[in-house]
C-alpha cells in the first residue's frame, strides 16, 4: 500500500492552470477537491479569464501581489518570498514547469508514461496520496452550479473542429450526418468557435451558431437534445453538463480523453490510438484526412447516437 503523505495547512491556496478548455475541465474535479479540503483558507485562482467563471463558486481572483509573485517564479533561481505560506497547485499534462524547487508547489501530473489513464484519475490518485479527499460528487456539483441537461426541442449540436484539425471528422461526413438528422425530424446546428472560423471551417447550407462566451456555449449545450463531435473541449463541457452524445476518436485515446457519458466511436484500426497527447503532429506518415477518422462511417455514428439517446431517455 502506498503511504499517504499528509499536507500541512498553508495560509492560502492558489489554483493555477494555463491549458486549453478540455485540459482545464479535466482538472476541475481536482480544483473542487482542493477547495473543499482547504475550505477554511483563502482560495484564489490564476487561470485564463475565459475559465475563471468555473472557479468563481469556491475561489476568488489572485490578488495583484500574489500574481506578481507567480510571475516572478520564472525570473529567478529561488521561490519568491511573496509566495511564502501559499500552496500553489498546478495540474498539467506535460512536464513540471522549469521552476525552482519549493515544497509548497504541487504539480499534479495528468499523464503517466506507462498508463492509458484519464487525467482526472491521475489527479485523484495524486491528491489521495497527500491525504486530500477527492470530490466523488464533482459532476453533480458542476451541474448544480453551471446547469444540467434540460433539452428544449430537438437540436443536435455538431462540432466540426478541434484544437488540432487532425482530430476532427471529415467535414463532408458531418454534413451528411446533418442531413440524416434533418430527415429524422431533428434540427442539426453546427457550432463554430474562433479556431474554426479562422481556418475557414464553415459548412455551407447548414444552420450555424457561434457562441461568444463560454456561458453562451453552456446554455446552448444544456438546451440541446444531443451532441456529436471529436476529441475537443466543448465535448468535455457537454459531458459535464450531462448532455448525451457521440464522440469520434482517431489518433488520440478515448480511454484517456473520452468525454464523460459519451458513446465513443472509432474506425477500429489496429494502429489507433497512436498519440498520448491531444496536440501536436499526429501520424506524420499517414494520409490526410487520417484513416482512423475517415474510416468512421456516417451510419455507424447515426446508430451510436440513436443508442445513446435511447439510454438517455
Amino acid at each position: 500500500m502506498s503511504k499517504v503523505r499528509e499536507m500541512h495547512f498553508p495560509d492560502k491556496v492558489v489554483l493555477e492552470h494555463a491549458g486549453a478548455l478540455g485540459d482545464f475541465l479535466l482538472a476541475w474535479p481536482a480544483f473542487l477537491s482542493l477547495a473543499r479540503h482547504f475550505a477554511d483558507r483563502p482560495i484564489h485562482y490564476a487561470v485564463p479569464s475565459a475559465h475563471a467563471p468555473w472557479l468563481a463558486p469556491f475561489a476568488t481572483p489572485c490578488p495583484p501581489a500574489l500574481r506578481r509573485g507567480l510571475d516572478a517564479r520564472f525570473e529567478g533561481k529561488a521561490w519568491p518570498m511573496a509566495l511564502a505560506g501559499t500552496l500553489v497547485v498546478r495540474p498539467g499534462l506535460g512536464r513540471r514547469p522549469e521552476l525552482p524547487d519549493w515544497e509548497e508547489f504541487l504539480f499534479l501530473h495528468g499523464m503517466a508514461a506507462d498508463r492509458d489513464a484519464p487525467p482526472t484519475m491521475l489527479y485523484r490518485e495524486a491528491l489521495t496520496k497527500r491525504g486530500i479527499t477527492f470530490a466523488a460528487n464533482w459532476a453533480e456539483t458542476f451541474q448544480a452550479h453551471f446547469g444540467r441537461h434540460a433539452p428544449a426541442g430537438d437540436t443536435a449540436l455538431l462540432f466540426a473542429g478541434a484544437g488540432s484539425q487532425d482530430k476532427a471528422w471529415p467535414l463532408p461526413r458531418l454534413k451528411y450526418l446533418a442531413e440524416m438528422l434533418r430527415d429524422h425530424g431533428m434540427r442539426p446546428v453546427f457550432v463554430l468557435g474562433p479556431v474554426e472560423r479562422e481556418r475557414g471551417i464553415v459548412p455551407a447550407g447548414g444552420e450555424i451558431v457561434t457562441p461568444d462566451t463560454m456561458a453562451e456555449l453552456s446554455r446552448a449545450l444544456c438546451a440541446a437534445r444531443c451532441v456529436v463531435g471529436p476529441d475537443c473541449g466543448p465535448m468535455h463541457l457537454a459531458g459535464m453538463h450531462g448532455v448525451p452524445g457521440v464522440a469520434l476518436f482517431g489518433p488520440t485515446s478515448p480511454a484517456q480523453w473520452g468525454p464523460l457519458g459519451m458513446e465513443i466511436v472509432t474506425a477500429g484500426l489496429p494502429c489507433a490510438p497512436c498519440a498520448a497527447m491531444t496536440s501536436g503532429n499526429f501520424a506524420p506518415q499517414c494520409p490526410r484526412p487520417l484513416p482512423c477518422l475517415a474510416g468512421i462511417a456516417v451510419e455507424t455514428v447515426w446508430n451510436a447516437l440513436r443508442r445513446r439517446l435511447a439510454l438517455a431517455s
